[in-house]
């Protein structure tokens, strides 16, 4: 792959411990190069965020809770998709609006927990989200962002999600494990730069594995070469990985 602008590193020479890791569809890669990374608002966010941001995780352990985020949320997304693979996105921003209203919160709440709560116990809800979630890491590659604190971000900014009136049991079913509810603040796996900052080439890398630049292939060697227990930080991430026979020997 030949980049102008940003460069291009092999996880096994950078800290993963630390670094910030956002990831991204391939086909994004040459407009990131030449542009950067553009705040934006994704249709999985649509009526949910206020303002256009970038989003990374810190560390290992920030990436494999933001995937077992992701796959949760797939889940539950399930309430507003058409009948195949598309998610109606008018009906999506409807749902999330109604979920904010205080005069039917509490009603809509109740019937919503219960849905959701119906469908993280049916496997098939879970088998279709493993495999849109399959496609995407399949598809995707990891950057690391260079980002500084009080420049690009700050750790003490809020979660806009957690500080708006959704229900927090339904939150708590879509959050990762390792998320602190009861602070606004973001948690470490759901970080943001500041609203509107877009991040230049300079400040961004590429991952590679040896000659894979997969995010499927990255992934599976973090798991490999942590000492994180996969299946208590993330359940639904491990479910995913033992669904399509990923699980090593030596993975938790």
């Amino acid at each position: 792959m030949i980049l102008k602008n940003i460069k291009i590193k092999d996880i096994q020479d950078i800290d993963t411990k630390f670094s910030f890791f956002h990831y991204t569809n391939k086909n994004n890669i040459e407009s990131i190069d030449i542009n950067g990374l553009l705040p934006k608002i994704g249709n999985s966010a649509t009526g949910i965020e206020k303002s256009e941001k970038n989003f990374f995780a810190i560390g290992s352990k920030g990436v494999f809770s933001i995937f077992d985020s992701w796959i949760r949320w797939l889940i539950a997304k399930r309430l507003t998709d058409l009948p195949g693979e598309k998610a109606d996105i008018p009906f999506y921003r409807f749902c999330t609006f109604i979920m904010r209203l205080p005069i039917i919160h509490y009603l809509v709440a109740v019937v919503v927990n219960l849905v959701v709560w119906i469908e993280f116990k049916l496997k098939p809800f879970k088998i279709k989200s493993f495999k849109i979630m399959k496609e995407i890491l399949d598809n995707s590659c990891f950057l690391i962002l260079d980002l500084e604190d009080g420049v690009d971000f700050s750790y003490n900014d809020i979660d806009e999600v957690k500080d708006q009136k959704f229900d927090r049991k339904l939150l708590k079913c879509v959050y990762a494990k390792q998320n602190k509810m009861s602070s606004k603040k973001m948690d470490y796996w759901n970080m943001h730069t500041f609203s509107n900052k877009k991040i230049p080439p300079s400040k961004i890398t590429l991952l590679k594995l040896n000659n894979s630049y997969c995010c499927m292939d990255i992934l599976l060697w973090m798991i490999q070469n942590t000492k994180t227990d996969l299946k208590i930080l993330a359940p639904y991430l491990y479910d995913f990985l033992n669904y399509y026979n990923l699980i090593g020997n030596n993975i938790k």
